[in-house]
């Protein structure tokens, strides 16, 4: 047994599924570009040449849920198994895709640059308790045009673990691909061990536009395993009950993955989501409010009811800085992503909205989540049942410091905190030097960039991936910045 967070009854997640299937069958989703709408067409999904929309037959979408898995392993950069998408399994992963990093130095939002995203990655490659890495944010020095695939080969260079990622473009997962491939054999291998999971959204209502169309299509044909999600705004562009939510969220998802078996049997996706209600006040979208955490929650149910591997994001928080509420949000959005079951978590070292990313958060968020994943572990018997030897020793000795089943049992069933936590009492705490949260942070991000030791790699792939990108940049005689 584990600590679970439910909040439907099986015959409502029932209700909610066989709703979204009638939402597909009879309204479907409206394709945008007709390009893309032709191509979803000649899948064998009947589409209205008129009105752009395609529609999901029952038979068709149950047909897609039989043939997608429900475990999804991603591989590290040398070919060996790095996590398991399935079941239970709680990974916690940096969330993406920020627009503007948080100075430590100077405590102001700005423009990142690739410099900051190599920091970043070689940090992030060093926190014990954040299962793989993301492309998480976007450095402004190179043309835009590249950079999804400039930030995928930052990672690839400095660090060896699985990433979640996407495509900016309808034409970004061919060059993306072949920076992955570099690693394998070949495209069959990639398809046999992915090293990365790319997001793909729809237009939510009920749209698909070119560019999530096309990653999807073409993510089928490299086997790169996706996470379809869906950005509701509750009471906006959504219902703003969580019922309601939850049938449109999930028709979205099925809408998504039923276009991507129809492509390939068999092509991995995840049951993602990234739900925020509308502030009718602020004209906001807290990510992090209650209605919302509600709707991940219940959708991570129906992912299990429907057998797929889940994704949320969630352990995050729309807070400007690291303050109070940056900690409450993220501390209590991990716990029940944990709780939920979750299978992939973006958000650890998340800020407003998505928008604003925190080296200082990621490594406070990198003991949150050794905090959630502790608490989710089973609740098994241990040598304290029947427990009146334990109370006749305790009552004996006054304490069981020195017992046998305490010496045995704490250093698991303990905790012990990192130094983000602090744990120690005033005295202690002035005598260690008075350091605060921020100075701590400072401390374990400039370590972990002293301790780095991926071997680099070499000058050949370097030269291969570079050249690609200038000849495929949109931008003529483009300098890429050094690293």
């Amino acid at each position: 047994m584990r600590a679970q967070a439910r909040i439907l009854e099986t015959n409502l997640i029932e209700r909610v599924v066989d709703e979204a299937f009638s939402v597909l069958g009879k309204t479907g989703v409206l394709i945008e570009d007709p390009e893309s709408f032709q191509r979803v067409v000649d899948l064998g999904l009947p589409g209205d040449p008129q009105t752009k929309r395609v529609t999901f037959p029952r038979a068709i979408v149950e047909q897609a849920l039989k043939t997608a898995p429900s475990s999804i392993p991603l591989y590290d950069r040398d070919g060996q198994e790095h996590a398991r998408l399935e079941a239970e399994r709680v990974h916690f992963v940096p969330a993406s895709s920020a627009l503007r990093i948080l100075d430590r130095h100077t405590g102001e939002f700005r423009d990142p640059t690739t410099p900051d995203f190599v920091e970043y990655v070689k940090v992030a490659n060093r926190l014990p308790h954040l299962a793989y890495l993301s492309t998480a944010f976007i450095p402004k020095d190179i043309p835009q045009d590249i950079a999804d695939a400039w930030r995928l080969y930052l990672v690839l260079s400095h660090s060896r673990q699985p990433v979640v990622s996407g495509a900016f473009t309808s034409y970004g997962v061919e060059r993306m691909g072949r920076l992955m491939e570099a690693f394998r054999t070949g495209k069959e291998e990639l398809r046999q061990k992915p090293m990365a999971l790319f997001t793909c959204c729809p237009n939510t209502p009920l749209r698909w536009g070119e560019d999530p169309v096309q990653n999807i299509l073409d993510c089928a044909e490299w086997g790169i395993p996706i996470e379809v999600v869906p950005v509701l705004l509750l009471g906006m562009i959504s219902p703003a009950t969580t019922v309601g939510a939850l049938v449109l969220h999930t028709a979205e998802v099925l809408s998504g993955l039923t276009i991507s078996q129809c492509a390939r049997e068999g092509s991995p996706v995840v049951f993602g989501g990234a739900p925020a209600t509308f502030h009718m006040q602020m004209m906001t979208n807290p990510m992090t409010a209650v209605e919302a955490l509600q709707v991940y929650c219940g959708y991570a149910q129906i992912a299990k009811h429907l057998n797929l591997p889940s994704q949320a994001y969630m352990g995050l928080s729309d807070s400007k800085f690291n303050d109070p509420q940056a900690g409450a949000e993220t501390g209590i959005g991990m716990f029940l992503a944990a709780m939920a079951g979750i299978n992939s978590v973006s958000g650890p070292g998340m800020l407003d909205y998505v928008n604003g990313f925190s080296l200082e958060k990621l490594v406070f968020d990198d003991e949150m989540a050794a905090h959630a994943l502790h608490f989710v572990r089973d609740v098994e018997i241990k040598e304290d049942l029947p427990t009146q030897p334990l109370i006749d020793e305790l009552l004996s000795e006054n304490h069981l410091l020195t017992s046998e089943h305490t010496l045995e049992h704490w250093p698991k069933e303990f905790h012990m905190p990192g130094p983000m936590v602090d744990r120690t009492n005033w005295d202690q705490w002035e005598m260690q030097g008075s350091k605060q949260h921020p100075e701590r942070a400072r401390e374990i991000i400039d370590q972990a960039l002293e301790e780095h030791d991926e071997e680099p790699l070499g000058e050949d792939f370097h030269k291969e991936m570079q050249d690609m990108f200038r000849k495929t940049c949109l931008t003529k005689d483009v300098e890429l910045p050094g690293f």
